[in-house]
């Protein structure tokens, strides 16, 4: 459904993009159309005009791909996706070492998103998606990723949590995680969640010391024990430490 401030035209054309991005062969103009529920006559238009910037190309005749030209304007997402994805070693080190499932989020605008995922050893363990997103400031990971952001912009981005995700107790989680990280250099939220899934995150820092990621472990109680507790956050900090470095040298 179309918001009040955007576009029907821009989003008809992210949708076509976003649809040529899922399909393995490319599609029709006439499949587009009726599958995204645009006017031939728009749909037409559209493939017309990112056809012209290069964005999508014609294949095997009438069907339509996406081209080699989105690769200009997405360079810089790229080259900084490459550079996340030299730590995925670490965090397959990591998960082995704890037994754990973790991943690698980084934040982009009033989100959070998963990039990387090393998955447990273990036969059953807690999980999670790659490229869903997520409020900035939800969880132990919005700590870390916002730990070096000015408290007038994580309080924001608190109130913005606390609204689409329905915790009402979003800011006091915020504060409570970004004053863990600055004093124990992890934040441990045991279950104070929507999904009751306990989570130990940690930033990745740059070498100004600014959180440029956030390296989160996820499991259930028994996983971060008392007796296990100290060594699932040495394990974390070190393997943040790593992925800090691997940063700094890309």
């Amino acid at each position: 459904m179309a918001g009040e401030n955007t576009i029907p035209a821009v989003e008809k054309a992210v949708a076509i993009l976003n649809r040529l991005g899922e399909s393995a062969d490319g599609m029709t103009q006439a499949e587009l159309a009726s599958s995204l529920e645009i006017a031939p006559s728009s749909c037409y238009r559209i493939l017309q005009t990112l056809l012209e910037a290069g964005w999508i190309r014609k294949t095997e005749g009438t069907r339509y791909d996406l081209s080699f030209g989105l690769l200009g304007t997405v360079r810089k997402l790229t080259d900084g996706a490459a550079r996340f994805r030299a730590m995925l070693p670490v965090l397959e080190e990591l998960a082995q070492a704890t037994g754990l499932c973790c991943k690698l989020s980084v934040r982009q605008g009033e989100f959070q998103i998963p990039l990387l995922r090393a998955e447990s050893p273990r036969p059953m363990a807690v999980s999670g998606r790659i490229g869903v997103r997520f409020p900035a400031a939800e969880g132990s990971v919005g700590a870390a990723l916002l730990s070096t952001t000015p408290a007038a912009e994580r309080e924001k981005l608190a109130r913005i949590c606390a609204r689409e995700s329905g915790v009402a107790e979003s800011p006091e989680l915020l504060r409570d995680g970004v004053e863990a990280i600055r004093r124990d250099g992890y934040c441990f939220n045991r279950g104070r969640n929507r999904w009751r899934v306990d989570a130990m995150s940690a930033p990745i820092r740059d070498e100004q010391g600014r959180a440029v990621a956030a390296l989160t472990l996820l499991g259930y109680d028994e996983d971060f024990s008392e007796e296990r507790l100290p060594s699932v956050a040495r394990e974390l900090l070190n393997k943040a430490e790593q992925c800090g470095r691997i940063y700094a040298r890309a």
